[in-house]
């Protein structure tokens, strides 16, 4: 790939990457100019050897230019054509294969000027990246470019470009940014603006920002760009247009498409589109005469679409013959495999059944010899073994017929055995998708043999039925009437847990659990995944009716017999139930599951802070840790409450975590700006942290600046203990042994935590400082004002 090659156009009307303008040759002999004249001798070699035919000697004269310029860099590296040297010092390794060598180049042009060359440089770069399909370097590169050029066109396109690597990345988000960059430039000669427009509009339609796509895309249409482009932006344009219900602006759109030249690139997608809108509005016959209008076929899966359309549309007016040779037409067309292929085939057959029933049989074989084996529980599968059965049944052909219908389901049994007939005919409908059929041949079943043995079956089946068509009352009374007879424990079982079913989609909890617990009751040997999902929604039900405490054991069953299917939404049950009854430590616990099991998005972040709190109040600083951080959004801290990272900090310092907790001391810092009180008590918390890592200049600097917000209390002691600490880190235990008596002095005897702790430090201060006495005089308060009191050992 030469130079000229990689400065093509990139993507989709991508504009070709600049040369920088020539340097004029300067007289040597004019000028003096050492450096200057090592340059223009380079440059020199390098236009020679661009415009040298032979190859050889173009390639050796390349080498020429590097070793001058590459010489001039070195002794001349701050000269006024520094910057040129470089860009044709990249040329030329570029030229003689020598890629790596060029990008150096390019990448110190890029990296050290400004100038044009410096532009030209990253585009080249960003370029070679993009066509490397490497889009993430490349659109960090094309925005560079945007940057740092020096005209309009080229920041136009370093943008647009930017947005297409974007786009191939997935980035929808930057790549939108782009756009609207490009398309805010001031420049009205901007040559990029209806490509932007065209790309930002499908981008917006993705995202369902139809009325601003629509409004870009119409722009194009309407502009005077390329024919090609304005085509295409109207088929978008009439896409969007029919999903915001306006058939007939979307219409002429599409019609504008077909209507003109120049536009041929998108005839295709124009009649499909125009050919799925009228189908949606049942106009078929427009379906046609759009598919008669144009000869010209479109590819692959959209030439697929466009014939299934039209030969869906011929069904819906009995035109079966004439739907059934584009049928196979499509089955021609893709391969055996493909969905196309299989509905097209399906829809043949159903065309075929149509016409005449004498062949269907042998139809239907070669149908299924094709797509049984690899979809043998697809519904068109089973709806062609019941147009093979119903076929064979109307030749007569009872034997041939009670085969298939045992193939879809059972047995069909004679003419002779009604009650089997509509049995098997029942429970062909219900798997060919025919719930109706299904309830009118059970009903039959039903009502003139009421004392077949197969009455709980077919009430089971029914009620299925019932459900489908949405007639839930008359499901219910089936599985109801079902449950009453007992019987099969099997199908019993299968009545309870279906009836629960349907409670639950209806809201109706209890009802719901009530059902729930009558499979529980007479499915004791069910499998366990049932019996968990019984458990659940009974769980889950009386957790809906505020039933906490009756809650818990169903959850924690299901939990135990389920654990991959309902163990996150049962752990997120029991947290709802624990924060209710108030029981902290269960809650702690089950939050901690949900932390371990990373399933905490199922849970409501005041259930999460509550548990966190609890657990700081409990000293379980660890757990407490862990919990915060579940909350704290570091992408966006500011969208985290102050309390939320102040008290991360802490428990992750208590934890002993003083690096960890940096993070979040900062950002309780930056959010109590405008709050001296909670600034002094984070910078108390920083000055530990600092301190615990070794750092105590930084933590004795961060001391004083919380001391200089004069707080009180306990802040205002822990300060002046911090700086004890850091002066005894640094060997000063006399001036250390000052602070902590102003800890010690101004402290309420109340105070049976930090009071004490600042005795004790005060104490061995002294001790080091050689003041024995006052020691143990200190040592004797502490023993009589806190007895009980430890020291506890250092995080």
């Amino acid at each position: 790939m030469n130079f000229r090659t990689v400065l093509c156009l990139i993507a989709s009307g991508a504009a070709l990457a600049q040369d920088p303008p020539r340097a004029e040759p300067v007289d040597p002999a004019l000028r003096g100019d050492a450096g200057n004249d090592w340059y223009q001798h380079g440059r020199n070699l390098y236009e020679s050897a661009k415009h040298n035919a032979d190859l050889d000697a173009r390639l050796a004269g390349y080498q020429r230019a590097i070793d001058v310029l590459s010489r001039y860099l070195n002794e001349f590296p701050n000269h006024e054509n520094a910057e040129r040297a470089w860009w044709f010092l990249g040329l030329s390794y570029y030229e003689s294969g020598r890629l790596e060598d060029a990008n150096r180049c390019f990448h110190t042009l890029m990296n050290r000027y400004k100038g044009r060359y410096a532009t030209a440089a990253a585009s080249t770069l960003a370029t070679q990246h993009y066509h490397r399909r490497q889009f993430a370097i490349a659109a960090t590169l094309f925005e560079k470019v945007a940057d740092m050029a020096t005209t309009s066109v080229e920041r136009q396109q370093g943008l647009f470009n930017a947005g297409l690597s974007y786009e191939h990345q997935g980035r929808t988000r930057e790549a939108t940014d782009c756009y609207r960059k490009l398309l805010a430039d001031p420049d009205p000669a901007n040559p990029y603006a209806n490509r932007g427009r065209y790309y930002l509009g499908r981008l917006l339609a993705r995202g369902d920002k139809l009325e601003e796509a629509l409004e870009l895309l119409d722009n194009v249409v309407m502009s005077n760009s390329d024919t090609e482009m304005r085509g295409q932006a109207a088929v978008q344009a009439g896409a969007i247009s029919s999903k915001l219900g306006r058939d007939e602006v979307a219409d002429k759109y599409l019609m504008l498409v077909l209507n003109n030249a120049g536009m041929e690139s998108s005839h295709a997608a124009a009649q499909l589109t125009l050919m799925e809108n009228r189908f949606a509005r049942e106009n078929y016959r427009e379906v046609i005469q759009l598919f008669r209008r144009s000869a010209t076929k479109a590819e692959g899966d959209q030439e697929a679409r466009r014939l299934m359309l039209a030969a869906r549309s011929y069904m819906r007016l009995g035109q079966n013959v004439e739907a059934l040779e584009l049928f196979r037409e499509v089955e021609r067309l893709m391969p055996p495999d493909s969905q196309h292929a299989f509905e097209a085939n399906y829809l043949r057959l159903y065309c075929f059944y149509r016409i005449e029933g004498r062949h269907v049989p042998e139809q239907v074989d070669a149908f299924l010899q094709l797509y049984r084996r690899k979809r043998p529980k697809d519904p068109k599968v089973h709806t062609a073994l019941l147009m093979k059965a119903e076929s064979l049944l109307h030749e007569k052909k009872v034997d041939e017929a009670a085969k298939v219908y045992g193939e879809i389901d059972p047995s069909l049994l004679s003419e002779d055995n009604r009650p089997g007939f509509y049995f098997h005919l029942g429970s062909s409908l219900s798997m060919a998708e025919d719930p109706q059929g299904a309830v009118a041949a059970f009903d039959a079943f039903i009502k003139e043999h009421p004392g077949d043995a197969r009455i709980p079956q077919a009430l089971i089946q029914r009620a299925k039925a019932h459900a489908d068509t949405g007639n839930q009352a008359m499901a219910l009374a089936d599985y109801d009437r079902l449950i009453s007879l007992g019987g099969e424990s099997g199908l019993l079982s299968e009545a309870w847990m279906r009836s629960a079913d349907i409670a639950r989609h209806e809201g109706n909890l209890d009802d719901m659990t009530a059902r729930y617990r009558g499979f529980l009751e007479s499915a004791p040997k069910e499998e366990d995944a049932k019996k968990a999902k019984a458990n659940y929604y009974i769980a889950w039900g009386l957790v809906k009716s505020e039933k906490m405490k009756d809650a818990v054991p169903h959850a924690e069953t299901a939990r135990e017999q389920a654990p991959k299917t309902y163990g996150e939404n049962a752990g997120a049950l029991l947290c709802l139930a624990w924060a209710s009854l108030g029981d902290a430590d269960k809650l702690c616990e089950e939050v901690d599951k949900a932390v371990a099991g990373k399933y905490t998005d199922k849970l409501p972040e005041q259930v999460i802070r509550f548990s966190a709190i609890q657990a700081f109040n409990a000293q379980r600083f660890d757990q407490a840790a862990r919990f915060y951080a579940v909350i704290a959004d570091e992408q966006d801290p500011e969208a985290t409450p102050r309390d939320v990272w102040r008290f991360l900090g802490k428990a992750l310092l208590e934890s002993g975590k003083p690096g960890e907790a940096l993070g979040p001391i900062e950002h309780a810092l930056n959010a109590a700006i405008d709050n001296p009180a909670l600034r002094a008590d984070g910078l108390l918390d920083k000055g530990k942290a600092l301190l615990h890592l070794d750092r105590p200049a930084d933590a004795l600097a961060v001391a004083k600046e919380g001391m200089d917000l004069r707080p009180q209390g306990h802040v205002n002691a822990g300060l002046n203990i911090l700086v004890g600490d850091v002066l005894m880190k640094q060997g000063k235990p006399a001036d250390a042994a000052g602070d902590y008596v102003r800890a010690v002095e101004f402290m309420d005897d109340n105070d049976r935590v930090l009071k004490p702790e600042a005795m004790h430090k005060l104490i061995e201060a002294l001790e080091k400082a050689g003041k024995p006495a006052d020691a143990n005089r200190y040592r004797e308060q502490l023993r009589q004002k806190y007895p009980d009191w430890k020291s506890k050992p250092a995080p």
